[in-house]
């Protein structure tokens, strides 16, 4: 299996060393993991070690390691997403949407915007955000689709219509979702997507990724139990993997 979404770096939490990566891989393989991605944040893009994840991935053979990088969609930023998105030799790039108006949706200490904005227009705000980055082109992924229930603030009126659109667009883009099971770790404690995001976008055919988004070694496949038994029931049989940028598929054993 893989873990195509994760954080060595994190927030600052440590650096890029041979024996950081080398501990992220060791969880990684005592995981069943076969391939892992390692995917920082783009504003720490400056204290990734090239070399460093070219040694440890030299010097460990038992699980495949790539690079990514996850980038912050945010519109009217293309210089800087499309900078960042090409500075290394990456095996994909991920985007995801942190942010509406400007400020950030996930943050546990920074709620403002959602005392500020009227959920069911914060909901209509994130999904065009999340639309336009699946629709720009500039990545292999799209992160953790509907990040914006975080916190369990859900608008008064239904908004399947709007999940529905954000599946067609990302279903017309060719993008990859991230199945991300980082949110068993939050508030919302259930899988990014939801059920129902994620039955909508197996009906259009789009295919998935792994991941636990950890940010430390412990976290890395955490979640996988109910992450993995999600897709299987949904009617996923494999997940994408990526090398060069290039597809590839690798089988889902069944849960």
């Amino acid at each position: 299996m893989i873990d195509y979404h994760l954080h060595v770096i994190a927030h600052g939490d440590r650096p890029m060393t041979v024996e950081n990566i080398l501990e992220y891989l060791e969880v990684a393989k005592s995981r069943g993991l076969r391939q892992m991605g390692i995917t920082e944040h783009d504003r720490y893009l400056d204290e990734i070690d090239l070399a460093a994840f070219q040694e440890a991935r030299e010097m460990y053979q038992d699980v495949e390691l790539r690079l990514g990088i996850e980038i912050d969609f945010v519109p009217g930023a293309e210089e800087r997403m499309d900078r960042d998105g090409s500075a290394l030799p990456y095996d994909y790039v991920i985007g995801s949407v942190h942010r509406v108006t400007g400020e950030e949706i996930d943050h546990p200490e920074h709620r403002e915007i959602y005392e500020k904005m009227e959920t069911y227009e914060l909901y209509e705000a994130y999904y065009k955000n999340v639309r336009e980055a699946a629709l720009s082109g500039r990545f292999e992924i799209l992160g953790h689709p509907d990040l914006i229930k975080i916190f369990r603030t859900f608008p008064d009126r239904d908004i399947t219509p709007m999940l529905e659109e954000t599946a067609d667009a990302i279903a017309e883009s060719g993008v990859v979702v991230d199945v991300n099971a980082a949110g068993l770790r939050k508030p919302i404690g259930e899988v990014y997507p939801s059920r129902q995001f994620l039955e909508m976008f197996h009906r259009r055919g789009v295919p998935i990724v792994l991941s636990s988004d950890a940010h430390a070694a412990d976290q890395v496949a955490m979640g996988y139990e109910k992450s993995m038994k999600l897709v299987h029931d949904v009617g996923y049989r494999e997940v994408v993997t990526f090398k060069d940028r290039e597809r590839g598929t690798l089988s889902l054993r069944p849960e």
